[in-house]
Parts: structure tokens; sequence; C-alpha cells
């Protein structure tokens, strides 16, 4: 598929940022959102241009760090996946997607796509989310009934991967 890119560029955090398009052409929907970036930034150097700076890691929606604004979206149009899940079938030969890095004051545009963390970092490391990590002495979850509304809620917090969208 070929799309148009309008993509958030900003060469450091004291610059002023703006949108700028670019055309990818023979995307397949197979391949993952951040293998479609990594085909523009490839683009890119061969034709001299800078790259688009973007946080990622594992590539397998566990870290986080692929985190950004797509179509408005935090993620993307899929519920539920990272944007490193988020699959380029969700989209249509010729769309124009918008690709924006988080926008909160806690995150400050460091480069591009790339964002200021650590303000996310230190309520993770005081703790400020739920963790995986127990005492030993947790209950089985056999032992005590809890109601399916309550059992939602903790599932969803439970599955927090520290990336930032509802913050941002």
């Amino acid at each position: 598929m070929n799309l148009t890119l309008k993509i958030w560029r900003q060469k450091s955090a004291s610059d002023k940022g703006k949108m700028v398009e670019y055309k990818v052409a023979n995307i397949s929907e197979h391949m993952s959102f951040l293998e479609m970036m990594d085909v523009l930034n490839e683009q890119l150097i061969a034709s001299g241009d800078e790259p688009v700076a973007f946080d990622h890691d594992c590539r397998e929606g566990i870290c986080g760090m692929c985190s950004m604004y797509i179509n408005g979206e935090a993620h993307g149009p899929d519920r539920g996946v990272t944007t490193c899940q988020l699959h380029m079938r969700m989209f249509n030969d010729g769309d124009t997607i918008f690709i924006e890095p988080w926008r909160a004051k806690a995150f400050p545009v460091v480069r591009d796509l790339v964002v200021d963390r650590s303000a996310f970092d230190r309520i993770q490391h005081a703790g400020g989310y739920v963790s995986v990590n127990t005492s030993g002495n947790t209950q089985d979850a056999n032992a005590i009934p809890i109601n399916k509304d309550n059992a939602d809620k903790a599932f969803d917090a439970a599955t927090c991967i520290g990336c930032g969208a509802c913050v941002a």
C-alpha cells in the first residue's frame, strides 16, 4: 500500500516543531507500524535526510516505549495494543496517517517522536502502579471470591505496561 505520513518533527526540546509530510510506497499490510517507520527511515537515510527519531525497545508490546499518537489516538486505531503491535492492515491504501509524540506537560518532546519519560518513570519507581512483584504473602486467587466488575478493573490495572497513554 502507498501512504502519506504527516509526522511531527522537532530537532530538540528547545526548537519549534512542525508536521512534515512523507510518502511511503509498497508497505505490506503484514508489517507492524514500527516496521513501516523503519522503511521510512531507510528511505530518508538513502536520500541523505535525517531519520525520524522514535522510541522502541522490545517490539513485543511489553515495554511501552513505542508510545505515540497515531491519527489522534494513543497507539493508534486498534484498541488494546501498543504501537509496536499495531499492524498496517488497520490502514488502507492511500490513507494519510498523522503521527505525533505524547502531548502532555509530563512528557516534553526531546526530538521528533521521542519524549522525556522521566516524570512517569519516577511514578513507577515510587510504586505508583500495579506490580507483578509481590511480597510472597499473597493469598491464593481462588481463596477470596471477587465479583466480575472488580475483577475486570483489577485486570485492567494488572495489565499496565507503563507506556503512559493514560496520562498523555
